[in-house]
């Protein structure tokens, strides 16, 4: 991992982790290409889909199979997005800005996908953001340099109990 990667890290095992500030910071990222790594995938996703519901924003997830789908609106998908090359080529000309989640994508990534994934990483200004969600994900060779890394860090610590008149942990 390059010296350049920025990584968050949060133990909040009880809290929200999908929050307002977690979108601000991926979608003021300098790097185009984010990957979150928690053992709640799914978790993470469903948080994702009750933001975007809650505030508006335009953020899609995509899934082998499915292809992409707004976290909105669930009936809205993108034809023809359920390979993930193909998904990649529609947000790299796509006009419309927003946050895309892919899950399931480890053994996917390759070529041609990293090429088009290294293209998506080098754009200037306000672009698409593409988030990778997995317990543990690995990029490609030469893609690692451009991805902004944030980990869950979930400590398997018990919320604190009151005895003998005293709050122990």
């Amino acid at each position: 991992m390059s010296g350049d990667n920025r990584i968050s890290t949060t133990s909040e095992a009880t809290s929200l982790f999908v929050t307002p500030k977690l979108y601000d910071e991926i979608v003021e990222c300098d790097k185009h290409l984010i990957a979150i790594e928690s053992p709640r995938v799914d978790d993470i996703i469903a948080q994702f889909r009750q933001f975007a519901m809650r505030s508006g924003n335009s953020v899609y997830h995509w899934s082998e199979g499915t292809g992409i789908v707004s976290m909105r609106e669930s009936d809205l998908t993108v034809p023809g997005s359920q390979r993930i090359h193909d998904a990649v080529r529609h947000i790299q000309n796509s006009l419309h800005v927003g946050v895309y989640l892919f899950t399931g994508f480890s053994k996917l990534l390759r070529p041609p996908v990293t090429g088009v994934l290294r293209q998506l990483a080098k754009q200037q200004g306000q672009a698409r953001k593409l988030v990778f969600i997995d317990s543990k994900v690995r990029m490609p060779e030469g893609l690692d340099i451009f991805v902004h890394r944030i980990v869950h860090d979930i400590e398997t610590k018990r919320p604190p109990r009151l005895r003998d008149g005293r709050w122990v942990t």
